[in-house]
């Protein structure tokens, strides 16, 4: 399992059920790695979107057992994911929120993060993984800028 998000500079990635920054080189690049895949969301992450991720198996999970959406798998109970994805030969990413990303964490092996070199005003923050002794960088990407904003990729992966 993998985890996409992009952060600011204090690992904050939203307000207001809202992303922080909406940068084009990097919606890209989330749509390029997890087209054709499995993402796993939170229902507010669902919402904010305004619909399920188009060519992607988009999975919510969310405690309201009630919920409905015709574009999506629902899920009240993270052990069902497990078992659902569990044979699918498609990667499978957890692309938010910040509760979910904790609920899965301990299932993700790699961790592709959009490090973008600014602050915002934060309400959600992803976990730190420069802070996690399980996980190291593999690989970091040249920086790019968009907007007068700066941004690099940086993939983490949990240490054998």
């Amino acid at each position: 399992m993998k985890l996409i998000l992009a952060v600011d500079e204090n690992w904050g990635i939203g307000k207001d059920n809202e992303m922080l920054f909406h940068l084009k080189k990097d919606l890209k690049h989330f749509k390029e790695i997890t087209i054709g895949n499995i993402v796993i969301m939170g229902r507010n992450t669902y919402e904010s979107m305004g619909q399920a991720l188009p060519d992607r198996e988009n999975i919510i999970l969310t405690r309201n057992s009630d919920y409905k959406a015709d574009d999506a798998k629902i899920f009240n109970n993270p052990a069902d994911i497990l078992s659902y994805i569990k044979n699918s030969n498609k990667e499978v990413f957890v692309i938010g929120g910040s509760e979910i990303v904790e609920i899965f964490l301990s299932y993700v092996d790699e961790a592709i993060i959009t490090k973008i070199k600014a602050k915002k005003d934060a309400d959600t923050y992803l976990h730190n993984f420069d802070q996690d002794p399980y996980f190291e960088i593999i690989s970091e990407s040249k920086e790019y800028e968009e907007n007068e904003i700066n941004f690099s990729y940086v993939t983490y992966r949990r240490k054998k």
